[in-house]
């Protein structure tokens, strides 16, 4: 068995996507599934909630093994992953460094394969590994497309960001590289409002077959869940904001009752 590769990737920020990955991992992790988050944001969002949970506020004092050490060639992959306190879920840190590294290693930009070459040798050992990628179509997107097979859009059925999906899906359809669009996610999604529903059609009509049939909405527990370090699924596990997450996984994912009971078995038996 070899990792199904997923990158997430938005081209306008504030559309809860590096929220969407924690939950997606969260939840493939929690169902029994080896899962790898690889922090491609020079924000670093994802590794500072995951890392603050597994390694309390010091870990910001300490220097860690992370993704821009590893494309510079100065760390192993397999040297650099780090535990995230979840049984299962593990990381490739991200780092504020990551968008000067073309200034250290000018190769980087000619070498779209770099980031695949390092995670092949990681693939035997996951069942997923997600891409978070900055807002931003540049050379480290372009190095997510290589190394992964989907691309996972969230995005939020407003105008702007509406804007981003329309110049965003056609970049990537003319793009040669392994990764293709998989499914785009209404993400943040608020049916009471005629405007979400009108925006959420528009999008399904513009992008047939191409859109997940299940939204995701906005509720107050995502955020609650972020400030207290924790997943959805810890903070508020029968919220609507749990139950959208764990539906839009089993579509995403092909996830059923079945393959997680015998994954949990196997972790059990190890």
């Amino acid at each position: 068995m070899t990792a199904k590769t997923y990158c997430l990737l938005s081209k306008k920020g504030g559309v809860g996507k590096t929220t969407f990955a924690l939950n997606c991992a969260h939840a493939l992790a929690f169902s029994g599934f080896r899962t790898l988050l690889v922090d491609l944001d020079a924000q670093s969002n994802l590794t500072k909630h995951l890392l603050t949970k597994s390694l309390g506020e010091d870990f910001r004092k300490t220097e860690l093994p992370d993704i821009a050490k590893i494309l510079l060639r100065r760390r192993e992959a397999a040297d650099s992953i780090l535990e995230s306190g979840y049984p299962g879920l593990q990381l490739l840190a991200g780092s504020p460094e990551l968008d000067d590294l073309p200034l250290l290693d000018q190769r980087l930009t000619r070498e779209p394969t770099r980031l695949q070459s390092i995670l092949a040798p990681l693939l035997p050992e996951y069942d997923y590994i997600l891409v978070d990628c900055a807002p931003a179509l540049n050379w480290l997107t372009r190095m997510a497309l290589m190394a992964t097979s989907e691309v996972i859009i969230p995005t939020q059925p407003e105008a702007y960001a509406l804007q981003g999906l329309e110049d965003l899906v056609p970049w990537l359809d003319r793009m040669t590289a392994t990764a293709q669009l998989f499914r785009v996610v209404i993400n943040m999604y608020r049916g009471n409002t005629q405007l979400h529903k009108m925006l959420a059609e528009r999008i399904e009509a513009t992008y047939p077959g191409r859109v997940a049939k299940q939204k995701v909405r906005l509720t107050i527990d995502f955020a609650e869940a972020a400030r207290s370090g924790l997943s959805v699924f810890e903070h508020a596990p029968a919220s609507s904001a749990a139950l959208d997450m764990y539906s839009l996984c089993f579509e995403l994912f092909g996830m059923s009752a079945e393959t997680i009971h015998e994954k949990i078995r196997e972790r059990t038996a190890v």
